[in-house]
């Protein structure tokens, strides 16, 4: 399994160096100490293939797994999740289930209802408190109403700057994580996958810019959410918010100077049409999870806890690796083959905005209601 997986990832590597289409590059001239042009100079022409075929979660199991007790129970699992079929996600969803079924002999079956069949994230987290659904996949920051904890992955720049080695292991294996099941199972789950930091939220703008003095009066379009607004209002920035439906527009006629997103929303988007510079800043970490309900988990022979938890951490690896590396190929059609120019933030700009923000930060930080948490993941990450 350890050779398919390094196989997959030096495929990615290799990818990441040709092309999603065609299209000529723009140079892009130095933007100062602040922000480094990363990419996007030069005239060639490249292709940039998706990797995304490359990472299958199949090779990712061991097959090494507890044997479940010959007399065992049958017991029937069922997934919830807002994804579409096509997604890569939900072929996550299908291996887990198949490792599920097979791995224990068909003691364990599960059903999975992609694509909001079964409500809305809200709607199913809820059912999931409830017992009505078993396990739900989506964004921590739906889970905050019962998880008070699961608001520190809005804290801005909480894992800007950090190794993303180093972001996955405190993810997957730390006393951080410990206290984060802990905080997940007072509330009545448990969490089978966490996954934050891998790809964040950054931002593009029509002007360069390398110190927050060159931020003064930019108009963002944001998201109508209270603690983004306040960032870009504390980095005395214009947040605007709007529908994504009007972004494009917006930045066509001047409405807006720039716009917040993840690079997969602004690739599909096309803003690269309208603004020239990509700023790095991975200011916002959204986390995924994978969350059970905990009176279904503990009612579950222990074997199958086992089995279930180790078939899902082996799948945390495929969902990381696979979603660092779909950031990548989205960075690489941004700026090979869109020609935007990407701005790497230094220590000192980023040092910069956190200095601003931090009235912000300190906001997000008291609705986490744990302390411990806080701190031992920043002690974690600089370690």
């Amino acid at each position: 399994m350890k050779k398919l997986i390094s196989f997959a990832l030096s495929c990615a590597m290799i990818l990441s160096l040709a092309a999603c289409g065609k299209g000529e590059t723009q140079s892009g001239g130095s933007q100062g100490g602040g922000a480094q042009p990363s990419s996007g100079s030069g005239s060639q022409t490249v292709m940039v293939e998706s990797p995304a075929e490359n990472f299958k979660p199949e090779d990712y199991l061991s097959g090494n797994y507890v044997t479940l007790p010959a007399d065992g129970p049958t017991v029937s699992l069922t997934i919830g999740h807002a994804m579409q079929e096509t997604t890569d996600s939900h072929r996550m969803m299908l291996a887990l289930k198949s490792a599920l079924e097979q791995y224990s002999g068909g003691k364990i079956s599960v059903t999975i209802y992609p694509n909001s069949q079964i409500g809305s994230d809200a709607e199913m987290i809820a059912s999931c408190v409830a017992g009505d659904v078993d396990i739900v996949y989506q964004s921590g920051s739906t889970h905050n109403t019962f998880v008070p904890a699961t608001n520190l992955f809005d804290v801005p720049f909480l894992l800007s700057g950090y190794e993303k080695d180093k972001i996955y292991d405190i993810m997957t294996d730390s006393e951080f994580r410990e206290l984060y099941d802990q905080a997940n199972e007072e509330a009545g789950f448990v969490l089978l996958m966490l996954r934050a930091g891998d790809s964040g939220m950054n931002f593009t703008a029509n002007r360069a810019a390398s110190s927050v003095a060159d931020l003064k009066g930019l108009k963002i379009r944001t998201a109508q959410v209270e603690n983004r607004m306040a960032l870009w209002s504390a980095l005395d920035a214009n947040p605007t918010p709007m529908a994504f439906s009007e972004l494009y527009m917006a930045l066509q006629n001047g409405t807006v100077d720039g716009q917040e997103n993840n690079l997969s929303n602004t690739l599909n988007s096309a803003v690269y049409d309208v603004n020239k510079y990509l700023f790095l800043t991975d200011h916002s970490s959204p986390s995924m999870e994978m969350t059970m309900n905990k009176d279904k988990f503990y009612a579950m022979p222990q074997e199958y806890q086992e089995l279930l938890a180790q078939i899902c951490k082996e799948l945390s690896r495929y969902d990381w690796d696979l979603s660092v590396a779909m950031a990548d190929y989205y960075l690489d059609c941004l700026t090979k083959e869109h020609g935007m120019t990407a701005c790497e933030i230094s220590d000192e700009f980023r040092a910069e905005l956190k200095e601003k923000a931090a009235p912000v930060i300190d906001k997000v930080k008291a609705t986490v209601g744990n302390d411990a948490l806080y701190e031992t993941l920043i002690a974690e990450l600089n370690s």
